[in-house]
């Protein structure tokens, strides 16, 4: 695990009002990495000042209340205390491999949240710290189906049987992106849905000259976003096979009606689970900007955050010719965690949660095939992963589980303490996208 190394103590700088406030959580441990059965101390000190020319002081008799969340059945822990002159402490542990964290939330005389402007923002003033126990002792809470590659090879042959037809369509591009093409672009596919992207290409690019790079779409109902990628071939990809460039209001009616829980379609049939058709959709993106006569047949990046990272996963695993991977709290992953010999929380879209339930068999043995875990095993290419150890999303345990089951020696994975789900970049990762997409 070396490289993976940061700090526990993150500062967190919001105002409400004239007052700003300074919140700090931390560990008594140098690394977020712990054996299982290890105690961990959490602190948390709130300090506020007037003005930015004041100094910080310590905030005394402002209740705040915590919860601490741990995998292996451990149940949550939820109290409260008053601030005081020294820091508020309190020591936890879990005795197996996963995931452990504590949130802390401000709170008014009246025992409601505190809430404070952030940018153009009101949010909860609040902060919170995670740890992993044994992380590489983390296991699969399911077997890889053995039809695994038989069955994605299958949807392969599927995909070749549609012609690689695309209809694009000129569309002005911004005026902060001049020296660029635009083009909305519909790629025909299996699967029901078409590749729906927008398409940029520097003006008067020549033939095999440029890299390509492939961005995915994090969870949700949206249209594909209109930007360039430096001097390359760039597709934002939507996730759903939409059109784009629509009035937010259709993109709202889509997700309360026929896109409305979308994640959870047809998920007790391998054949109808929704993120088939999604896979398939990026596999054919992939196959178009390949078939582009501009693509210089070397490098393929694909990148994206969340349910988009979950995509560019698959993608490195399903496409020999990826050449870059740079997936943020990727989701998609880990779906059996609840059903490990230590039971974690399972990864989004949370097909099932066995530590509430007894799942359904068919749900179990479908989603296998749409795990992250098991696409991990088969990606070669340069990858760059990020989790948050309060990403309440994307268990990071989970997260950590694709990670080690990855068999790229050049791997990385960016781990922050103190991150949720909306968290801070690999900053590796986006480094490398822009050295290769210069040539480098």
């Amino acid at each position: 695990m070396k490289n993976l190394l940061i700090s526990a103590i993150v500062l967190l700088g919001v105002c409400a009002g004239a007052v700003e406030y300074d919140l700090e959580v931390k560990t008594d441990k140098k690394h977020w990495a712990l054996k299982a059965g290890e105690k961990v101390t959490f602190s948390f000190v709130l300090r506020s000042r007037e003005n930015k020319k004041s100094p910080f002081t310590v905030v005394k008799n402002r209740k705040v209340t915590y919860e601490i969340m741990g995998d292996g059945g451990m149940k949550n822990v939820k109290k409260q205390f008053l601030t005081g002159d020294k820091p508020f402490t309190v020591t936890s542990s879990i005795n197996g491999p996963g995931w452990l964290c504590i949130n802390f939330i401000v709170r008014e005389a009246n025992g409601k949240p505190t809430f404070v402007t952030q940018g153009k923002k009101k949010v909860m003033l609040q902060k919170g710290i995670g740890v992993l126990y044994d992380p590489d002792k983390i296991r699969p809470g399911q077997p890889e189906p053995k039809d695994f590659d038989a069955f994605w090879k299958a949807q392969r042959k599927l995909l070749d049987k549609v012609p690689l037809k695309a209809k694009l369509t000129s569309v002005p591009a911004p005026a902060r992106y001049k020296g660029f093409n635009f083009w909305d672009v519909q790629i025909d596919c299996a699967g029901g849905k078409p590749v729906s992207g927008y398409l940029c290409i520097p003006v008067d690019a020549k033939p095999k000259t440029l890299p390509a790079i492939v961005t995915y779409h994090g969870a949700g109902v949206r249209s594909s976003l209109m930007y360039p990628c430096g001097n390359a071939i760039h597709l934002d990809v939507n996730a759903h096979g939409i059109p784009n460039g629509k009035p937010q209001s259709f993109y709202d009616n889509l997700s309360k009606t026929t896109l409305k829980g979308y994640r959870f379609a047809g998920m007790e049939n391998r054949e109808t689970v929704y993120f088939k058709g999604m896979f398939l959709r990026v596999m054919r993106a992939l196959d178009y900007v390949k078939s582009r006569a501009e693509w210089n047949g070397k490098v393929l990046v694909v990148s994206g955050g969340s349910q988009g990272g979950g995509q560019a996963i698959a993608a490195a695993a399903l496409d020999p010719q990826v050449t870059l991977c740079v997936a943020g709290v990727p989701a998609i992953g880990d779906h059996a965690g609840s059903l490990a010999e230590f039971p974690r929380r399972p990864g989004w879209p949370k097909f099932y949660d066995a530590r509430r339930s007894k799942p359904d068999q068919k749900v179990v043995d479908a989603t296998a095939y749409f795990d992250n875990i098991f696409f991990a095993k088969r990606i070669k290419c340069e990858i760059y992963l990020t989790t948050g150890l309060m990403d309440m999303s994307c268990s990071p345990a989970g997260v950590y589980l694709v990670y080690k089951n990855i068999v790229s020696k050049k791997k990385d994975l960016a781990v922050f303490p103190t991150g949720n789900h909306g968290g801070a970049p690999n900053r590796k990762g986006s480094a490398r996208i822009s050295a290769v997409l210069q040539g480098k």
